[in-house]
C-alpha cells in the first residue's frame, strides 16, 4: 500500500523522490488517488496523507533528478501506472 506523506526536509524521509513530466525517464507511473482503499497492496497508487502515523512511506521531493531515490511521473489513470525497471523499492512503499 502507499499512503504517502510528504516532508519538507531530507532527514525526516524515508526516501528522496524526484517528479518527471517524462514518462521515459521514470522509475515508476503513478496515479494519485483521494481514497485510501484504492491504494491498497498497490506501490504505483498513491494517497497522500496527512499523519505520520497513517503513512507507509514518508518522502521528501526536490529539484534535480541526480540525488533522487526514485523517479515517477503521475498518470492519469491505474491502467497506466506500474513500475517500468527493476528498482530496489518495490513492493516497499
Amino acid at each position: 500500500m502507499a499512503f504517502i506523506k510528504v516532508v519538507e526536509s531530507r532527514a525526516d524521509a524515508d526516501f528522496i523522490v524526484h517528479e518527471s513530466k517524462s514518462r521515459g525517464e521514470a522509475d515508476l507511473l503513478v496515479c494519485k488517488v483521494e481514497a485510501k482503499r484504492d491504494a491498497l497492496n498497490h506501490d504505483d497508487v498513491w494517497c497522500f496523507v496527512d499523519s505520520r502515523g497513517d503513512a507507509t512511506s514518508i518522502v521528501n521531493f526536490i529539484d534535480t533528478r541526480a540525488n533522487a531515490d526514485l523517479l515517477i511521473c503521475y498518470v492519469n489513470n491505474r491502467g497506466e501506472s506500474g513500475w517500468r525497471t527493476d528498482h530496489h523499492l518495490k513492493n516497499r512503499l
